[in-house]
């Protein structure tokens, strides 16, 4: 049994859901209708990356798990994926005999030793790698890695979007996806894993690239978030779905919002699962917390300690009570 962990930082459900992009984007929308989805809420205090991708990973709020910075650096009294004290999704599927592959997932610097391989998400000042995997020294784990080699400008940003336009740099962060997708591809060829979690950031760097084009004067156009979308559902999406698996879970940390001028997060993410036994098409909605026990859950593994639970519906349960309400002549 293979499960395939697919997070999409930033895959906002007040855009994939709104009633005016019904239609727009067919796969996003076939992919939701074949199995549960909905939406997924991060702590409102807490929708940035390095908290709410923490809390996925251990189903528990930052309170718990301590990381309250947004790139979990030691600052303000944050922890660290270094200092985390409660186990990780891929640690509890370790101790049940899973291998896990973790692939750029934000905020795993440096990459730990577990049972399969581990190549560290942004923040990364450097390709940090464990396990017995072959990756090439010019690998690039986020488009930010490269604008955050160049000088740094108080209040705009970085010199890379003084050299580079918009257009030009929306085109080199989708280059930058493709070939992260490619890699995985190979990757997986090399070493077989029970458990494969990636991460994959242009939905949620396209608004942040437009913020850093308009502090320095450039109109804020939405039509590049929705046209992001559009490349993503038409492009980036069908390959990430020739990864094969039993199960496929999708998942966000925020959302996105925009208002006077700039984007930002907003709390609602976004959760697809689907698989053997779960339906087709229910919309259920659930908490970042709900992620790693609803994993566990879907995998026939037993719940641990955490804040969040299981929020799987599996289709068998839903004929079973089915069945009973007919008997009884409800329906």
């Amino acid at each position: 049994m293979r499960l395939y962990f697919l997070g999409l930082d930033g895959f906002a459900a007040n855009i994939i859901f709104a009633s005016e992009n019904r239609g727009r984007w067919p796969l996003i929308e076939e992919v939701c209708q074949s199995g549960l989805y909905g939406m997924s809420e991060c702590e409102p205090d807490y929708a940035f990356t390095g908290p709410s991708w923490m809390t996925i990973y251990t189903g528990q709020p930052a309170a718990v798990h301590g990381v309250t910075d947004l790139w979990g650096r030691p600052v303000n009294g944050s922890r660290t994926f270094q200092t985390v004290r409660e186990p990780f999704i891929w640690d509890v599927l370790n101790r049940h005999g899973l291998t896990c592959g973790v692939v750029t997932m934000p905020v795993t610097y440096p990459a730990r030793p577990i049972k399969g391989y581990m190549i560290s998400g942004f923040p990364s000042p450097r390709l940090s790698v464990t396990g017995n995997v072959r990756v090439p020294s010019d690998f690039i784990v986020d488009h930010s890695q490269e604008i955050r080699k160049t000088t740094r400008l108080p209040g705009l940003g970085y010199s890379w979007h003084d050299v580079h336009p918009l257009e030009e740099d929306l085109e080199l962060l989708k280059a930058c996806e493709l070939k992260k997708a490619a890699f995985v591809e190979e990757l997986i060829q090399q070493q077989a894993v029970d458990v494969l979690f990636v991460q994959y950031s242009c939905l949620d760097r396209v608004g942040h690239e437009l913020n850093n084009y308009a502090r320095r004067g450039q109109g804020y156009d939405l039509a590049h978030i929705l046209g992001m979308y559009d490349w993503f559902d038409s492009t980036l999406f069908p390959i990430l779905l020739r990864i094969a698996s039993d199960y496929l879970v999708i998942t966000s940390d925020h959302g996105w919002q925009h208002g006077d001028g700039f984007g930002k997060h907003e709390p609602a993410g976004v959760f697809i699962a689907r698989g053997e036994d779960i339906p087709q098409g229910l919309r259920t909605d659930c908490r970042n917390l709900d992620i790693a026990p609803t994993v566990l859950d879907i995998l026939g593994l037993p719940p641990e300690n955490v804040a969040g639970h299981s929020v799987l519906v599996r289709q068998s349960e839903l004929d079973e009570v089915n069945q009973q309400l007919k008997g009884l002549g409800y329906i």
